[in-house]
């Protein structure tokens, strides 16, 4: 679905590594409010850049279109009568 395939674990730690960049601090000495708002502003803005769509989820191992449902959990699913 994406041209560079960034886990959120991945967003995160280069949301984080630009903290550091911006602010001259480490991310450890971030107030949470300070961390919250940078994980707000940031996080979208990442996802964009690598063309990751806003409203994708995280779902094995790649991002999906929301609602997507996965082929193979239908095939393992007994019909419901």
């Amino acid at each position: 679905m994406t041209g560079k395939n960034l886990s959120p674990l991945a967003i995160e730690r280069l949301a984080i590594q630009r903290w550091t960049e911006a602010n001259g601090r480490t991310w450890a000495k971030a107030t949470p409010r300070e961390r919250a708002a940078w994980l707000a502003e940031t996080e979208p803005a990442i996802r964009e850049e690598h063309g990751i769509a806003a409203d994708a989820e995280w779902r094995g191992g790649d991002w999906q279109a929301p609602d997507q449902t996965d082929l193979f959990d239908l095939i393992s699913r007994k019909e419901v009568a």
